[in-house]
């Protein structure tokens, strides 16, 4: 397979977004290498396994199926070397959509990942005197300190939550529809709120993060017992 020939966009949002060419080249040989598999492994009445005519075995192979194994053998190796080519550090499986399949013709995709944000601290790791519990801290590092946290991550995140809330709405034998009613929530507006915790609290993991390496501490408790000691 060639290099591959891709396009990087580092989004707004703070999402990357990378098209990806899938060679229909490439393509095709790996369904000829999907159709010598099945032809090993097929079932023909009197034959011994993988031993019929191929005439006979043709029939029997579902074309389409080659052609979804193939691309979904080939488009990992395409955006792995994306990944490397570029040194990006990912955090999160990619989101592909195919753009373009057409028989004959390359095809194209559009992966969708994203890194850990960079983080800048504002001011120094100094607080005023009155603030004392390490809630109050971080909260105050959160306001004071620049990190976009991606997009693509929030959603993951306040994903996660809904489905934890579904989760316990359901062991207390609620719906989803009257734990709204009860809480005076709409759909949207729940899913707003849970991203808007996310954000929040992504912003304040990745402080943490940016901290703790900053000042070569053991972990994220080691972290907060650091935060907890400073005036």
């Amino acid at each position: 397979m060639p290099d591959s020939d891709s396009q990087l966009r580092r989004l707004e949002n703070g999402n990357i977004e990378i098209t990806l060419i899938l060679p229909w080249v490439d393509i095709s040989k790996g369904i000829s290498d999907q159709e010598k598999k099945a032809a090993g492994s097929a079932q023909v009445p009197g034959f011994r396994k993988g031993t019929a005519p191929k005439k006979l075995v043709e029939p029997l192979i579902d074309k389409s199926r080659l052609l979804n194994e193939a691309v979904r053998e080939l488009l990992p190796q395409i955006y792995a070397r994306t990944v490397a080519e570029h040194q990006l550090k990912p955090i999160l499986y990619p989101h592909i959509h195919i753009d373009k399949g057409v028989q004959d013709q390359d095809w194209q995709f559009t992966a969708l990942t994203c890194e850990s944000p960079a983080v800048t601290l504002s001011f120094p790791l100094k607080f005023p005197p009155d603030i004392k519990d390490v809630s109050a801290k971080l909260e105050l590092l959160r306001h004071n300190s620049s990190v976009k946290i991606p997009d693509m991550l929030v959603e993951e995140e306040a994903n996660h939550r809904l489905s934890n809330l579904a989760e316990n709405i359901t062991r207390l034998g609620l719906t989803i529809d009257q734990y709204l009613q009860t809480k005076k929530l709409s759909p949207e507006t729940l899913k707003s709120q849970l991203a808007s915790q996310s954000r929040a609290d992504l912003e304040v993991e990745f402080i943490l993060q940016h901290i703790q390496k900053q000042q070569q501490l053991a972990d994220r408790k080691a972290t907060l017992d650091f935060l907890t000691g400073m005036l």
